[in-house]
C-alpha cells in the first residue's frame, strides 16, 4: 500500500492482492519510519457502513472503506477512477479520502490472464 499525505488529504493506492486480501476480511496493514525518531502505523478495513471512517492516534490510525462501494471499485478494474470520502473531522476542514488500485498493476493483470 502506498499512503500519500497532502494538506487533509491522505491518497491510498493498493495492488490487486492486497486489494483481495481487503475483499476477504483482512486489513491491510503499514508502516512508515521517520527515521529513528518515530514510526506511524495505519490500517485500511471495509466495513458494512456507508460512509469511510477515520480513527486512531497522529502515529497510529485506521481508516475503514465502506465494503460496497468498493466492491463496485473492484469490478470495474482496470480504473484509473477511484473512490473520494470527505470525513468530517470536527474542525474547519474535512479530511479527504482518496482510494484507488493500481491502474498499471490491474491492465498488466487483466493481459495476462
Amino acid at each position: 500500500m502506498r499512503v500519500q499525505l497532502q494538506g487533509h488529504t491522505v491518497r491510498l493506492r493498493i495492488d490487486e492482492d492486497e486489494l483481495s486480501e481487503l475483499l476477504g476480511g483482512v486489513s491491510i496493514i503499514g508502516t512508515t519510519a521517520f527515521g529513528s525518531l518515530f514510526l506511524m502505523r495505519y490500517a485500511v478495513s471495509l466495513h458494512e457502513g456507508r460512509t469511510c471512517r477515520l480513527d486512531g492516534q497522529a502515529a497510529d490510525w485506521r481508516i475503514d472503506l465502506p465494503d460496497a462501494e468498493v466492491r463496485e471499485l473492484a469490478s470495474r478494474l482496470p480504473s484509473k477512477e477511484g473512490l473520494i470520502f470527505d470525513v468530517p473531522t470536527g474542525g474547519i476542514d474535512a479530511m479527504r479520502i482518496l482510494f484507488d488500485v493500481d491502474v498499471k498493476d490491474s491492465a498488466r493483470r487483466r493481459r495476462n490472464v
